[in-house]
């Protein structure tokens, strides 16, 4: 049994390296892995994703603010507005067949992917990025935060995700956020996201809690690696990395469409 837990631990640091490196939830690399890989029972495995996304978010919003690489500003607006439709986003699941859902899903990341080449990334020097930590929304910045968000949360509910592969490329995109910046006011409002549905899946999902134990502790100690990556790796290598990752997902979801159109396919819709 121990072994059991030991792998939950690898896969919460892999898992929250990821997140914290790339300022995305963590559900697009954790749920896969759990249900496809670790054979988790469905609700169990977001349960224990919620979980790996609320700690490796926390602690790497607290990293990234040691690394001064959070605006505050935007994160807190952009974090309130997609809170604010989040939960009836979220409401609305049920109601919506599944294969809708995964279309949803499968267009919000190609959104994210297109917006990576519609503009080039902020500069990387230091001087642009301490700038853009003191960078003030302007009354345009609000115009456009407000209603992004407020439509960003009612889908991003809807197919129950964090969303920071969305957030970032927004943020770099319409705030001219660098990218560093970026992830890491991703991070947060990933976590104003995630927090509140811890306390509903621990009341409401019956599993092993040693099993969240070991997911957090590793969660906590890949967002601390994913910290020191995103600092140390260039602006052109991290881009890299967050755009092969979209392009996994693309395909993973294609696959699952294709499966659903041929009756096969996941069941997955994260």
């Amino acid at each position: 049994m121990y072994i059991e837990y030991l792998k939950f631990f690898g896969i919460g640091i892999f898992t929250g390296t990821i997140t914290t490196m790339l300022g995305i939830g963590g559900g697009v690399l954790i749920l896969p892995i759990l249900t496809y890989i670790m054979n988790v029972e469905w609700k169990t495995a977001t349960a224990i994703s919620t979980i790996q996304i609320t700690f490796a978010s926390s602690f790497g919003t607290l990293f990234k603010w040691l690394q001064k690489s959070i605006n505050f500003r935007y994160a807190i607006i952009f974090g309130v507005s997609t809170g604010i439709t989040r939960f009836f986003g979220s409401y609305f699941t049920d109601k919506i067949p599944g294969l809708t859902i995964k279309i949803i899903y499968l267009a919000a990341v190609l959104l994210a992917l297109g917006l990576f080449f519609i503009k080039k990334n902020g500069s990387d020097d230091e001087m642009s990025e301490e700038l853009a930590v003191r960078k003030v929304p302007t009354k345009a910045d609000y115009f456009k935060i407000i209603p992004i968000g407020l439509i960003a949360g009612f889908a991003l509910g809807i197919l129950g995700i964090g969303g920071g592969f969305l957030y970032v490329p927004l943020l770099i995109l319409l705030f001219d956020l660098p990218l560093k910046i970026a992830i890491g006011t991703s991070l947060m409002v990933v976590l104003f996201n995630a927090a509140p549905g811890l306390a509903g899946k621990l009341l409401s999902v019956q599993f092993d809690i040693w099993i969240g134990v070991a997911v957090a502790i590793g969660a906590i100690a890949g967002s601390r690696i994913g910290t020191y990556l995103s600092k140390k790796l260039k602006v052109k290598v991290i881009r890299i990395i967050f755009i092969i990752l979209l392009v996994i997902i693309i395909g993973r979801l294609a696959w699952d469409l294709y499966g659903s159109f041929t009756g096969g396919g996941s069941t997955a819709l994260h």
